[in-house]
């Protein structure tokens, strides 16, 4: 069914009209900072991490970007120096690392040689394209008006959250997902895995593309090997164009950010964070963070392996190959906040796509409305959380909650989808 704008319906109109407005408003705010306020500008996270990491990458500093592989800590080493040099309004306290791969700083060189303030308003202009080539694929797939989906898009305040930071979700996560999903539905399942392997970039969307890959082994097997061919082919090329020393270094940062993440004296943004497991971590008792660790990351394993089975019958069911694709991405983004630990607000745009998929999913009534009733409550939700914490400065709702509460939705869908393959069952 093709949801559309045709009808000219006053309050669907005045909707689109009003969030592209919205969008000029926030696309206004982002250049005024990026050309006149630097104190702000540099305190984003393209500036102090990812445009620091391609000055190093240009300059073939390879030892700046981690630390040494004896060091226990990601703090006081070359990275943080190299970033107050380049960025004068750095507070003085701030720490910056670099926890990605090489080859993602290999990227980012291209903005090297730019000034700071106009490299971060290029990157912000390079994600809105993103963003508008994700409307394109997601609304070609979904049958939705590009206005429509263009409209949630915007309303859907991650996506604004990381066109502030300068964050990479758009663009190496959200951006090759899309397109991959567009792509399996053209039949082209090994193209798919072959852009989705560009999330290797940005590893928790790498781990997401990995998931739906699995899931769809049993009808789109190509997939799986165009993800593993891309990625072999990015760790080839990695490997041959940065010295080992720093690809060891690179693996051994991994583990220092997991330490950090969780180090109980440094200061932690928590409104920011919105992994469930994270966020419970935290919350334990300094002393026993190791067992919770085992203990929360065991749970998180646990609901990964259960969603995986309910996905598996899903794929096995009669259900048309577009209602399989639409469920199966729409779980690989709810899950994101439910098992992955490093996992931050902005990380949260892709569930607008998911409930964007969600809406139109064919099921009886009852369970149509129910999962309508899902991806109205989550879309609610975030953005009422972002305005509590960003806006307001409020601090009752807190971080615990919003996980908790987006994790509830999460078993809600998982229960829909359980009644769905049911469904099909009887139908047969």
């Amino acid at each position: 069914m093709k949801i559309g704008i045709e009808g000219k319906t006053a309050p669907l109109v005045l909707f689109c009209a009003l969030s592209f407005l919205l969008g000029m408003s926030m696309v206004w705010w982002l250049v005024d900072v990026d050309l006149t306020k630097p104190a702000l500008a540099q305190r984003t996270d393209f500036l102090n991490a990812f445009y620091v990491a391609g000055v190093i990458m240009a300059r073939g500093s390879f030892h700046e970007l981690y630390p040494p592989l004896e060091a226990d800590s990601q703090v006081g080493f070359e990275f943080a120096k190299v970033a107050h040099s380049l960025l004068p309004y750095l507070p003085a306290s701030s720490q910056p690392c670099w926890q990605y791969p090489p080859i993602d700083a290999q990227f980012l060189s291209l903005f090297a040689g730019l000034p700071s303030s106009t490299a971060l308003l290029a990157w912000q202009i390079l994600s809105v394209i993103a963003i508008g080539a994700s409307v394109f694929f997601v609304s070609r797939f979904a049958k939705v008006h590009w206005a429509i989906v263009s409209s949630l898009f915007i309303i859907f305040l991650p996506f604004f959250q990381t066109l502030k930071f300068g964050q990479q979700g758009i663009i190496l996560g959200l951006f090759p997902l899309c397109a991959a999903l567009h792509l399996l539905g053209k039949d082209r399942p090994f193209i798919a895995g072959l852009v989705g392997s560009s999330t290797f970039l940005t590893l928790k969307f790498l781990v997401i593309a990995g998931l739906i890959s699995l899931v769809l082994l049993p009808i789109q097997r190509r997939m799986l090997f165009g993800l593993a061919v891309g990625c072999f082919i990015l760790v080839g090329f990695m490997l041959v164009t940065v010295p080992f020393q720093t690809c060891l270094e690179w693996l051994h940062n991994i583990q220092l950010s997991e330490k950090y993440f969780f180090e109980p004296h440094f200061y932690h943004n928590l409104s920011l964070y919105i992994s469930l497991p994270a966020l419970l971590i935290l919350h334990f008792p300094i002393e026993f963070r190791a067992f919770g660790k085992i203990l929360f990351y065991s749970l998180a394993l646990t609901i990964l392996v259960i969603t995986m089975c309910v996905q598996w019958r899903i794929v096995n069911s009669k259900l048309p190959l577009e209602q399989k694709l639409r469920i199966v991405f729409a779980f690989a983004f709810y899950l994101m906040p439910v098992v992955l630990p490093h996992l931050l607000y902005y990380d949260l745009a892709g569930i607008m796509v998911a409930n964007i998929l969600l809406w139109d999913v064919q099921a009886s009534y009852l369970i149509s409305q129910k999962l309508r009733a899902v991806a109205i409550t989550s879309t609610l939700v975030i953005d009422a959380y972002f305005i509590s914490f960003s806006v307001l400065n409020w601090s009752s709702f807190h971080p615990l909650i919003f996980a908790a509460i987006l994790t509830l939705v999460f078993f809600q869908l998982l229960w829909n989808a359980q009644n769905l393959v049911a469904q099909a069952k009887q139908e047969q």
